[in-house]
């Protein structure tokens, strides 16, 4: 069944393969060698071209999509010779490691959540003997909010993000081009309301301004670096009832529930990556080669895709069930029901 190499059969050994995703491990059950299952890894602009198509089948008929873009640590601990890994800061364990730092963006309609395109910010040691430029954090994301753009014209597009893209630059940009963002803005930022220059967190002593009762989200408008912005007062209020405020700020006037709505529509993508690192193996390719590194990530966020497709047909809750569902059917039953994908577009 593998003698010819598309771009489905790589993503679809992650999700029925046990143990590390290495090529050896992953030829175990094709009953190929290693080097084999190499030469199935399709390019990462191969494995985007057909989530982008399926991102398209799938939300052709959605008036609003959302834009998520976070970035997370591909570990790589055990290595300082893999291809442009650096020392970045883990807050899960406190201390710098060697890792990837991964950009990626999803198309999301709140069920469903589909990366389309993904690249690499690098350590400030690397950047210093690079002869080549690299593209920093604002100008990846202004490349996957133009991708967005190109793929959905016509669809009302929100773009939300955490508080590293609370920038000048990606704010002006977004209000430049029209583009509804929603960010985190972190407390301590001083900005002009009623004329008045204000710190953020001095905002909750106005009764006005600080949501209570049973309201959860206030919104008002300030100026911050000369750009005029949305600032949404959201209220929380955790298991035990403790309550506590977060700052969000937008290019784009609308309700405080629907900035509240909206920035939620950003933790699918934290789903995605906890599901792609524990099941499908993001972090598990051990090539030394960042181009094959680079594949082994848009081929393990295809497989991704594959597995919400299996959520929706089989009308599961969640891609942690749809793997497995998947992991109980033999290798050719999972390539002849995703037959009908071949790299460049979805058959109904």
């Amino acid at each position: 069944m593998l003698e010819t190499s598309t771009v489905k059969h790589y993503p679809i050994l992650t999700i029925l393969s046990t143990g590390k995703k290495s090529f050896e491990n992953l030829g175990l059950i094709a009953e190929k060698s290693g080097d084999s299952i190499a030469r199935l890894l399709r390019s990462a602009q191969e494995s985007f071209v057909c989530a982008q198509a399926i991102c398209l089948e799938l939300f052709k008929h959605k008036q609003r999509l959302y834009l998520a873009i976070d970035d997370t640590l591909i570990r790589k601990i055990f290595s300082e010779y893999m291809q442009g890994s650096g020392r970045f800061y883990d807050t899960k364990v406190g201390r710098r490691i060697t890792a990837f730092k991964l950009v990626a963006g999803m198309i999301s309609d709140g069920t469903y959540c589909i990366p389309i395109g993904c690249d690499y910010l690098f350590s400030q040691e690397l950047i210093d003997v690079m002869t080549e430029p690299v593209k920093t954090k604002n100008e990846i994301a202004q490349e996957l909010v133009l991708l967005a753009k190109k793929l959905f014209p016509n669809t009302e597009l929100i773009v939300v993000a955490d508080g590293l893209y609370a920038t000048v630059e990606f704010l002006s940009w977004c209000i430049n081009n029209n583009i509804k963002l929603e960010v985190r803005m972190h407390s301590n930022r001083v900005v002009t309301y009623n004329n008045e220059r204000i710190k953020l967190s001095k905002m909750l002593d106005d009764t006005k301004l600080c949501p209570n009762g049973r309201r959860m989200a206030r919104t008002c408008t300030v100026v911050w670096q000369k750009l005029s912005l949305e600032i949404t007062i959201v209220r929380r209020i955790d298991k035990h009832g403790q309550e506590s405020f977060i700052f969000q700020a937008a290019t784009y006037k609308t309700r405080p529930d629907q900035h509240l709505r909206a920035y939620k529509r950003r933790w699918p993508v934290e789903k995605t990556f906890r599901t792609t690192k524990q099941h499908l193996g993001l972090q598990e390719c051990f090539s030394r080669s960042l181009q094959t590194q680079h594949n082994h990530v848009a081929a393990v966020f295809l497989a991704y895709v594959f597995a919400q497709l299996e959520m929706k047909s089989s009308r599961l809750n969640t891609p942690e069930e749809a793997i497995r569902r998947l992991k109980q059917k033999k290798l050719d039953q999972v390539l002849a029901q995703f037959a009908v994908l071949d790299g460049s577009l979805v058959c109904a």
